[in-house]
């Protein structure tokens, strides 16, 4: 039997057969490993399990229980899965199956996000591939379920209903039959731009009407605010004060936020919009929900001299980038008072600048030092000018 102790875990490699006739010999090999990691988190790694007797299902019983804390078993076949899934251990233990693995070569790109790009798989589903930093148990399992606690919250939402491995990425796969993109809908028929771009601000405006009364999702702000210490090696200590007052000027609220709503994050279905990329979601004022409009469509333009083009932005000319955000803000405030979008405006600016100050950590090296420091210098002057009270 082989063992080893991975990032704190002992992991315990199980064979390809555990039946009557070597089941007293991995009960031994089993309990011994155990005693001698005693208070370690234990994972049972079944990539190699092909068949597991009653027998087997007695000795890892009595392993969990000798424990006497939780275990998981994980890379479980599908095969060995619907064992464990009769038997009842799915009720009772931490089972995961094991990924399929799935290659992207070929597939069409139609949306990237923070968090990663999504793909046409074909006319029924839809793949989206997390970027490698993403850890897997802190994000994308936890927007699987985010994506479900919203659609029951009355989100208009895709329902993930797969884990996959796409090479060293995690992935999870969307049905949307014959859905389409927004950015792709409205490339498709430019002459309804502006009706297509309203309707997108009210579905937004919608969304922002849901409440959220329970503990499902968490505070957006209060999440920022938590990471702040992080910035410490980056921000002085007068910045972060700062910036702290910043964040705790903008209001808390039960709205539901999407975390990062934007055209690449709507898909089309039967002429209903639906949202995909929840591994951010939560709860707060909606100006958080607006930086990603005002992120894509005004500040990626800007950075072109460091960042790649962004392909949500390919199909449309700069004065329709320009056109797109400016109707977008006015259709979701529903003001044409230009004192007001102006002001609105900068309050989003300030607020994604906010957010950004996180880049560095985040994703290291996407942005240089020099345009981040221009930006963060930006906001501390915006700040020393007097907090103001948000306008929406």
């Amino acid at each position: 039997m082989n063992t080893e102790i991975k990032d704190g875990t002992l992991v315990i490699y199980l064979g390809d057969h555990i039946d009557t006739n070597n089941a007293p010999e991995w009960e031994k090999d089993i309990m011994a490993a155990i005693e001698a990691n005693e208070g370690k988190h234990v994972n049972f790694d079944a990539e190699k399990l092909e068949y597991i007797s009653s027998s087997g299902l007695r000795v890892l019983m009595k392993a969990i229980k000798k424990l006497k804390q939780d275990a998981e078993i994980t890379n479980v076949s599908r095969d060995v899965y619907e064992i464990f899934d009769i038997t009842g251990f799915t009720n009772m233990f931490d089972i995961k199956k094991a990924l399929r693995e799935m290659s992207i070569e070929g597939l069409t790109l139609i949306g990237s996000g923070f968090t990663g790009d999504v793909y046409r798989l074909d006319d029924e589903t839809v793949l989206k591939v997390f970027h490698k930093n993403v850890d897997y148990n802190t994000m994308i399992s936890k927007e699987n379920e985010k994506a479900h606690n919203a659609f029951l919250a009355g989100i208009p939402t895709a329902i993930p209903y797969d884990i996959v491995k796409v090479g060293d990425c995690y992935g999870t796969v969307y049905e949307l039959l014959n859905a389409k993109d927004m950015v792709n809908v409205i490339e498709d028929d430019k002459e309804h731009l502006e009706d297509y771009i309203r309707n997108f601000a009210e579905t937004v405006r919608k969304m922002h009407d849901i409440k959220i009364e329970d503990d499902k999702f968490e505070s957006v702000r209060g999440n920022s605010m938590k990471g702040l210490p992080w910035l410490a090696s980056i921000l002085s200590e007068d910045e972060l004060s700062k910036v702290k007052a910043f964040y705790e000027n903008i209001p808390e609220r039960d709205t539901f936020i999407h975390g990062d709503c934007h055209l690449g994050n709507v898909m089309v279905q039967d002429g209903e919009m639906m949202f995909i990329d929840l591994a951010t979601a939560g709860k707060g004022h909606p100006i958080f929900d607006l930086t990603s409009m005002y992120s894509v469509f005004v500040d990626r333009p800007k950075a072109a001299a460091y960042m790649p083009p962004s392909p949500l932005l390919e199909p449309f000319t700069s004065e329709e980038i320009e056109k797109i955000w400016k109707l977008f803000l006015s259709s979701y405030l529903g003001t044409d008072d230009e004192e007001l979008l102006k002001k609105a405006e900068r309050q989003i600016e300030m607020v994604s600048y906010a957010r950004r100050l996180f880049m560095p950590i985040a994703l290291p090296g996407a942005m240089p030092m020099d345009a981040y420091n221009a930006m963060k210098q930006k906001l501390i002057d915006y700040i020393d000018e007097g907090l103001e009270e948000i306008c929406f």
